[in-house]
């Protein structure tokens, strides 16, 4: 199947992000770095990227296809989901975020390293795997055997209509062979948590760990329901606890969204940031719903 139509249009939506980083030498001499990455247009003005791609950035340049270039200024970082929303003085068509994805789906990693197309093709091998990210907390991630090199990092996984179903990472240093993404819905998520909090993300606490359901779990453990996400612990100084949530909870709903794994439940918070939502827990026999407001976590 020929996809070069796709690939086209997409294009003209992604840039080559070029940093410069100050470090120091073996000899604790100061050295500047250069690095390089790709983003992409979601509205205008705006770029995402992966965080690692401009962190500790002192400088930051955005390079359109067609070699227009602008200094970025970092709007808003999301470290802990390796995403990264930049500011730009480039007019750029803006890519669609398609949160819908399935397993067998094709897919493109398109990047833009120095203005040349990068343009990989795969399938979805996994939609709700769950890695260790560098800084040690749960990295919630689309896989694919797509083809990802640095130079694609922070450039956009789309499908064969050209949406975005998530931002590529190579941040995984054992990841032979198998590529990575940040899905859409986190992408999302993390945009409307900016809007919501005046053009800065705020990273929201519930204080609750919980594990995906299925139909064996359900079984095994004799539990009322085989969707939504089980309460395996609450921290109990924590908004949750303070709440009424319960170890033993099943969670299967967020401000009226259904909940069916913890990248559900993540997006939804996230979406929410510091503001209250709504969960519908099962409790044994019982349903029900409690209200909490999330805390800022400092980053």
């Amino acid at each position: 199947m020929d996809y070069s139509a796709v690939v086209e249009e997409v294009s003209k939506s992604v840039v080559t992000i070029l940093t410069k980083q100050l470090t120091l030498d073996e000899f604790l001499m100061p050295s500047v770095a250069e690095g390089l990455g790709s983003g992409f247009s979601v509205s205008k003005n705006f770029v995402v990227t992966s965080y690692h791609v401009i962190q500790n950035a002192r400088n930051i340049i955005v390079v359109s296809r067609d070699g227009f270039s602008s200094e970025a200024d970092v709007v808003a970082i999301n470290p802990f989901n390796d995403l990264a929303l930049l500011y730009v003085k480039l007019d750029l068509k803006p890519l669609k975020l398609q949160e819908k994805v399935k397993v067998g789906e094709g897919v493109l990693a398109v990047g833009s390293p120095l203005g040349l197309d990068s343009v990989t093709l795969g399938i979805i091998s996994s939609v709700d795997r769950t890695i260790q990210s560098p800084l040690g907390n749960p990295l919630y991630v689309l896989q694919t055997d797509a083809a990802v090199n640095p130079g694609n990092s922070g450039g956009p996984l789309v499908n064969t209509k050209g949406e975005v179903v998530g931002v590529v990472t190579a941040m995984i240093p054992y990841a032979q062979g198998i590529g990575f993404a940040i899905p859409s819905k986190l992408v999302i998520s993390f945009l409307k948590n900016i809007e919501k909090n005046n053009g800065k993300y705020i990273r929201p606490y519930l204080g609750i760990r919980v594990l995906k359901l299925n139909k064996a779990i359900s079984t095994y453990f004799n539990l009322p329901s085989d969707t939504g996400v089980l309460v395996v612990a609450v921290d109990e100084d924590s908004p949750a606890f303070e709440a009424g949530v319960r170890r033993g909870d099943i969670i299967t709903e967020v401000n009226g969204k259904k909940v069916e794994s913890q990248l559900d439940l993540v997006a939804g918070i996230d979406e929410a940031g510091i503001s209250e939502i709504e969960i519908k827990i099962i409790r044994g026999k019982n349903k029900g719903t409690i209200k909490v407001t999330p805390v800022a976590l400092a980053e």
